[in-house]
């Protein structure tokens, strides 16, 4: 699967990237973290970062046997 079509299956917005800090690009959710307290917050990723984290999932599913489906991120 091409770069843009794996990002393709992601719905983006305006915001912050949680893993490389960048403001005001397109993200889209990649799941949330929950504090010791109880509160919640959303992750959200750009576009590299995405590309990043998929294809360690993908390396991870290969390793381990797994079926790996690309455009799940955060779900």
């Amino acid at each position: 699967m091409t770069p843009d079509a794996l990002l393709s299956l992601y719905e983006w917005k305006a915001g912050t990237c949680f893993r490389c800090a960048q403001q005001e690009v397109y993200v889209t959710p990649s799941g949330h973290i929950s504090t010791p307290s109880g509160d919640s917050y959303g992750l959200a990723a750009c576009g590299a970062c995405v590309l990043d984290l998929q294809l360690e999932r993908q390396r991870y599913a290969d390793r381990k046997g797994f079926d790996y489906l690309p455009g799940t991120l955060g779900s």
